[in-house]
């Protein structure tokens, strides 16, 4: 069952901005839907995870929530699906709190990992997080390209080719590829990268980055994208190399 719930008039961050909340306990749901609503996000709730691609389909959200655990189809399940045709930033909501869930929740494409319970004022700050970060990705700032050889990140139409093929990836390792193809050679530590990237501020304890930077590797592995490459200082944070100048 899907229950749509419109941000009020006034409400003023979420400016109409659409949520799909994919939660099997409909109190939860109608919680976080609530509290979102009440930030100016227009939220639809699916109790019913089997029933998520189609409301994700018809709805197109602007960020999803997702639950990991629930009965039919889990939400990593879903999120891998979701991954094969958006890169609409996905923030999980799980009592599974332990690193190894979170890790391999983002591992599979999720933004973002909060516990539950939660507080609802740090899941509106992250939800604005996601909204800002996909927000900044997708508005073009800029015709600038940055090239390497054949491998081109284009600014403008915010995409990365290697050769003649796309890399596919999503909004949040383009920002990512971005930080780090601006600066090549300078190592960004991880709170450098954290500010930037995911607007998190100085001192958050996360491995958001290293699990982000691992999948942008390996995208770029595939693509062959032999020009660059993304190097750990160990102990600091990452560099990116620009292996048609590294002579």
């Amino acid at each position: 069952m899907i229950e749509p719930t419109r941000a009020p008039l006034s409400a003023p961050a979420g400016a109409g901005a659409r949520v799909l909340v994919v939660e099997d306990d409909a109190d939860l749901g109608a919680l976080v839907a609530s509290v979102l609503a009440e930030e100016g996000y227009e939220t639809h709730v699916v109790t019913d995870p089997r029933h998520a691609l189609e409301a994700f389909e018809r709805i197109r959200p602007d960020v999803v929530t997702l639950d990991v655990m629930m009965p039919g189809i889990d939400g990593l399940t879903l999120c891998l699906e979701m991954r094969r045709i958006t890169d609409v930033p996905v923030l999980f909501i799980s009592a599974k709190q332990e690193p190894p869930d979170r890790t391999v929740a983002l591992r599979l494409g999720a933004d973002d990992y909060i516990g539950k319970p939660f507080d609802t004022e740090e899941l509106v700050a992250r939800v604005n997080a996601l909204m800002r970060r996909a927000g900044s990705v997708r508005e073009p700032r800029s015709t600038r390209e940055l090239r390497f050889g054949s491998f081109l990140i284009d600014l403008g139409r915010v995409r990365a080719v290697a050769g003649d093929e796309t890399v596919p990836l999503t909004a949040t390792e383009f920002k990512l590829l971005r930080a780090l193809a601006s600066e090549p050679g300078r190592v960004l530590t991880r709170e450098d990268l954290l500010t930037s990237v995911w607007g998190y501020e100085r001192g958050s304890a996360t491995r958001l980055v290293d699990v982000h930077v691992g999948r942008l590797r390996r995208k770029l592995e595939r693509a062959r994208a032999s020009e660059v490459s993304i190097e750990t200082a160990r102990g600091f944070g990452y560099r990116l190399v620009d292996r048609t100048r590294a002579d």
